[in-house]
C-alpha cells in the first residue's frame, strides 16, 4: 500500500514539473510585435512673430467748423451725413456789413494817396527853399514827417481793404479737411459770432482711418532685443484686422508708429495701424483684433505640440527615428506656439524624423514600424504664423 502511494505522489509531482516548464518555455517564446507609429520630417521654415492684439478705431482726422465772422446764416450749403471736399462752401453768412467795410477802406485809400501826392509835392517844394535859404530846416522837417506819416497810413488802408477781403470770404464757411460731415447745429437765420463756442458742424475722416492698440513693454522689448541680437529679422510690419472668427477685413494695414512713452500704470505702448477705408466700412470707436506681424524668424523648425512630452524637471522631449528604425530620445527647448506647434529652438535639425503617435507604447531603444506621412511633412506655406 506505501509503494503504490509513493508511486502516485512520485508521478503527481513530474506532472506539475512537467506542466511548469512547458509553460515557461511558452511564455519565453512569445514577444510583442513592433508598434506602428507616425512620424514628421523635420523641416527648416520662415515663421513669423505676431501679436493679436485688441484695438480700437479712431478716425484720421477731425475738425469741427466754426464761424470766424459775425453775421446771419443766409444758407446751408451742404447735406447733412454726406461726403464733403476741402475747400467746399458749408454756410453763407451775411456780406453787407463787410462789403461796405471793403468799400469804405478803399476810399480811405484813395484820400490817403491824394494826400500823398500833395505831401510829396510840398517835401519837394520844401527842399528847393531849402537848399535857395529861403525856407528854415524845421519848416522842411516838418514837411517831411507828413509825408512819412501819409506813407503809412496808406500801408495801414491797405490793410484795412485786405482784413475787408478776409473777412468777406470768411462769410463762405467752407470745410476744412475732406470727410463726412455731421448733421448742422444751426438753421438758417440763426446769428452766429466768431470764435464762438458751439459747433456749427462736424467733419470726420475716415479714409484713411486707424486702429490704436496697445503693448506689453516687456513683448516690446523682448522682440526689439531679439532683432538686435540677429536672431530675428524686421519685416514690413503688416496688420490683418478681423472681427470674429473668420471675419477678416478685405485690406491689409500697415503699423505707422508706436508710442515713446509708456503708461506707467499698465507698462504697456501704445501702437497704431492705418487701413483704407474707402466703402467707410470702418467707423471711429469700433473694436476689433488684429494680428500684427513684428518679426521674422529664419529657417527655423516648428515641431507638433502632440510630439511633445514634458519630464518631472520640466524639460522638454520628443523620440525620434534612427536609420534602422529604432526609438531615440532627444532633449530640446521650445519657444512660443505657432498655431498647433511649438518653436523649437534647440534640439532639432531639419531631417530629423520625430514620432508623432504611441509615445505611451514606446521607450529608447526599441524598434518601431514607422508609418509613411501622407503628403508633406512640412507646412506648405515658407511662413508659419503665431497662434
Amino acid at each position: 500500500m506505501k509503494t503504490k502511494l509513493l508511486t502516485f505522489t512520485l508521478i503527481s509531482t513530474l506532472t506539475l514539473i512537467l506542466s511548469g516548464c512547458n509553460e515557461d518555455n511558452s511564455a519565453a517564446g512569445f514577444q510583442m510585435p513592433p508598434q506602428s507609429v507616425d512620424y514628421v520630417t523635420m523641416q527648416t521654415q520662415d515663421v513669423t512673430f505676431n501679436q493679436h492684439l485688441p484695438a480700437r478705431a479712431v478716425a484720421s482726422a477731425i475738425a469741427d467748423v466754426r464761424p470766424q465772422v459775425t453775421g446771419i446764416i443766409q444758407k446751408r450749403l451742404f447735406e447733412e451725413g454726406s461726403v464733403v471736399k476741402a475747400g467746399q462752401a458749408l454756410y453763407q453768412i451775411d456780406d453787407t456789413i463787410y462789403q461796405a467795410n471793403l468799400t469804405s477802406a478803399k476810399a480811405e485809400l484813395v484820400r490817403s494817396q491824394a494826400n500823398l501826392r500833395s505831401s510829396k509835392a510840398e517835401v519837394l517844394r520844401y527842399k528847393k527853399l531849402l537848399k535857395d535859404r529861403a525856407a528854415s530846416q524845421q519848416q522842411f522837417d516838418v514837411a517831411n514827417a507828413n509825408y512819412l506819416a501819409i506813407v503809412a497810413e496808406i500801408d495801414v488802408r491797405k490793410a484795412a481793404i485786405h482784413k475787408a477781403q478776409v473777412d468777406i470770404e470768411y462769410t463762405r464757411v467752407e470745410a476744412p479737411i475732406s470727410g463726412v460731415i455731421s448733421k448742422s447745429n444751426i438753421t438758417v437765420g440763426a446769428l452766429v459770432t466768431a470764435a464762438q463756442t458751439q459747433i456749427l458742424a462736424t467733419i470726420t475722416q475716415l479714409d484713411p482711418i486707424y486702429f490704436d492698440m496697445v503693448q506689453s513693454n516687456k513683448e516690446l522689448r523682448n522682440i526689439r532685443r531679439r532683432i538686435a541680437s540677429g536672431e530675428l529679422m524686421s519685416t514690413n510690419n503688416e496688420a490683418q484686422l478681423s472681427f470674429g472668427k473668420d471675419d477678416y477685413y478685405s485690406h491689409l494695414g500697415e503699423l505707422k508708429f508706436n508710442e515713446v512713452r509708456t503708461n506707467m500704470s499698465t507698462d504697456t505702448v501704445t501702437l497704431r495701424a492705418q487701413f483704407v477705408n474707402p466703402d467707410q466700412y470702418l467707423l471711429p470707436g469700433m473694436f476689433a483684433q488684429i494680428n500684427l506681424a513684428q518679426a521674422v524668424r529664419e529657417a527655423s523648425i516648428l515641431v507638433p505640440q502632440s510630439a511633445v512630452s514634458f519630464d518631472k524637471k520640466g524639460h522638454a522631449n520628443v523620440f525620434v527615428l534612427l536609420k534602422d528604425n529604432k526609438v531615440a530620445v532627444k532633449q530640446i527647448s521650445i519657444g512660443r506656439s505657432f498655431g498647433q506647434d511649438w518653436l523649437a529652438l534647440t534640439g532639432l535639425e531639419q531631417g530629423d524624423k520625430v514620432i508623432t503617435t504611441g509615445l505611451q507604447k514606446i521607450g529608447p531603444g526599441m524598434t518601431v514600424i514607422p508609418v509613411e506621412p501622407k503628403g508633406d511633412s512640412a507646412p506648405q506655406n515658407n511662413t508659419a504664423q503665431e497662434g
